[in-house]
């Protein structure tokens, strides 16, 4: 059997990896683009009630009020902070992740070059073959023709 042949299943295996690496991939981008937008949301809430305290507190606000604002306020802005924590430790999985994959792509395309040589030097024994034989015909058609 051709070494190239013999490769196949190794090949195989090494495109499934790699492709089991891209679909986690995709999926913890999913994770970090819902990540996000989570923390833009916190960051807008945060912005809009420090805006209404604000424009509150010219209208006049009993003392109450403005405290449970203000402490809303704080728990918006640590809400915020981890937010952008967890999104930090997120993006350090997402480099994880994307180092797995690109170690497997690399395998990978390693193999496929291995698999790629042996299929050029098969090649070209089946063409040294061929011309050899080739030759070989030509010799015993001359011998034919001119018999001593």
């Amino acid at each position: 059997m051709l070494k190239s042949k013999r490769l196949q299943p190794v090949v195989k295996i090494a495109q499934n990896r790699e492709d089991d690496a891209a679909q986690v991939l995709n999926e913890y981008r999913k994770v970090i683009d819902q990540q996000e937008a989570k923390l833009i949301e916190l960051r807008q809430y945060h912005t809009e009630y420090t805006q209404r305290l604000s424009d509150s507190g010219r209208n006049g606000l009993h003392i109450a009020q403005l405290n449970d604002y203000r402490s809303f306020i704080a728990r918006l802005a640590v809400a915020v902070k981890q937010q952008e924590d967890q999104l930090a430790v997120c993006e350090v999985e997402l480099k994880e992740k994307y180092d797995a994959w690109l170690l497997t792509r690399v395998h990978h395309q390693a193999l496929d070059k291995v698999v790629d040589r042996y299929q050029q030097q098969e090649m070209q024994e089946s063409n040294r073959r061929e011309q050899a034989e080739s030759d070989e015909r030509s010799q015993q058609m001359g011998r034919n023709r001119h018999p001593k």
